[in-house]
């Protein structure tokens, strides 16, 4: 049967064919053309072909009343194929006034002229790159002219859907006290927690990130991302509730890092109390980086030779010979380097228990933080951060919602719930 209808194809179009028969890309582009004319035809054949949301002549209307069938209108889609013209029907209510069309709703059409499927193109192109370019690329990828405005429509029309998706499991926690089903088993579970800023219309605001990542039984890194622009305490839930369903409750052994802000702690604090601290040697690293810069000058040798020597402290766990190096040092500066001094004293201080990395790489755990600095880069500066990017809270949040939804492996899961005709 396939073997009659390439035949057929093959003569039908021979004479497009044999103008590119000696250019394998032009042949290539010829057919991927004809296809796209022919899964129009064919589009628009099937749709025609089907009641499109007819239910009889009436049916019930929410005000108690009677819908009546008036008759079926067309509606020009968008789709992978091109345009087309979807005929659906059309119902009206004498007693309210109100009037749907059921097939939009069931066939996931929405109020956007764009197919699902175009959509959904649009979006995934869009989680990475700038509407514009996304519009550019669809044209070459897909021959489809799509707007950049129209695509910004649908990225903030679905991301605000995963976003309420998102929200909608934390209501429900709040409703059920019912724990999250884990869905994997980790034997060590990491939890990191930072923020970055992304510039909005009204100046930069804070986007905090979460990594979840562990192992999987072929020692392969697994991840799970949470981005908000949410305060402290709604993002600790959010990020809560994620753990839980990548083995929280389940693991063995959990570890906690961050930089120490007191937001990180206080989420440490409520919802991770029985994981292990750790500061991650970054952050900490940088702090004596700071001090040294202050002291002795930014790029000198004094500097670098001065970070070295506390940095092989800390590494070794020696934080109590670190600090009476600082206390020492201390007493002969004044102003702003006794001030940078005491800074770090106070930060060491503070963060002994959670500095011992001596220890933690006894124990084999991470004491970096490059996983959630790099989702800070990868999850939310690669996309949100682009060069002359200005965001409306809207639309940050629709796109870093849309674009974790991506990188959670919950693409599929999130276009199944029909996001267009929510």
């Amino acid at each position: 049967m396939n073997e009659v209808i390439i035949e057929q194809l093959a003569e039908t179009f021979k004479q497009d064919f044999d103008l590119v028969q000696d250019n394998f890309g032009g042949l290539e582009k010829v057919v991927k053309e004809k296809m796209q004319l022919l899964g129009q035809g064919l589009l628009q054949r099937l749709v025609n072909s089907k009641p499109n949301g007819y239910k009889g002549s009436s049916i019930a209307c929410k005000c108690g009343g009677s819908m009546k069938f008036i008759q079926h209108r067309n509606k020009d889609i968008h789709t992978l194929f091109g345009w087309i013209k979807v005929p659906r029907a059309y119902y009206h209510c004498s007693d309210c006034g109100k009037s749907v069309f059921p097939y939009d709703v069931a066939s996931g059409l929405g109020s956007e002229q764009l197919s699902p499927g175009l959509a959904k193109a649009c979006s995934l192109v869009a989680i990475d790159d700038s509407f514009e370019q996304t519009s550019r690329k669809l044209d070459e990828l897909f021959g489809q002219k799509v707007s950049d405005t129209t695509i910004e429509r649908v990225v903030q029309q679905v991301g605000s859907i995963a976003l309420q998706q998102q929200n909608q499991k934390l209501e429900d926690f709040s409703s059920s006290r019912q724990f999250p089903e884990s869905e994997v088993t980790p034997q060590r579970l990491y939890v990191a927690a930072d923020g970055t800023t992304v510039h909005e219309m009204d100046g930069w605001h804070e986007c905090k990130i979460g990594t979840i990542y562990w192992e999987d039984e072929r020692k392969r890194r697994k991840s799970c991302y949470v981005g908000r622009f949410d305060n402290s305490k709604v993002f600790g839930w959010h990020l809560w509730l994620s753990a839980c369903r990548c083995g929280l409750r389940q693991a063995n052994e959990i570890v906690f890092l961050g930089d120490g802000a007191g937001w990180i702690r206080s989420e440490h604090h409520r919802h991770f109390g029985r994981a292990t601290f750790i500061i991650d040697w970054f952050h900490a690293s940088e702090h004596i980086w700071d001090c040294g810069k202050i002291l002795f000058g930014e790029g000198t040798k004094a500097t670098e030779k001065w970070v070295k020597k506390r940095q092989e402290l800390l590494w070794d766990g020696w934080t109590k010979k670190l600090l009476d190096d600082l206390k020492e040092q201390r007493k002969k500066y004044r102003g702003a380097k006794r001030e940078a001094m005491e800074t770090l004293i106070r930060y060491v201080s503070s963060n002994e228990e959670q500095m011992r990395y001596d220890v933690f790489r006894a124990k084999g755990y991470d004491i970096g933080s490059g996983a959630v600095e790099g989702a800070c880069k990868h999850v939310v500066g690669k996309r949100l951060k682009q060069s002359g990017m200005i965001w409306s809270r809207t639309g940050s949040s629709a796109t870093l919602a849309l674009r974790i939804a991506w990188l959670n492996d919950k693409w599929e899961q999130l276009w199944k719930t029909k996001p267009l005709a929510a």
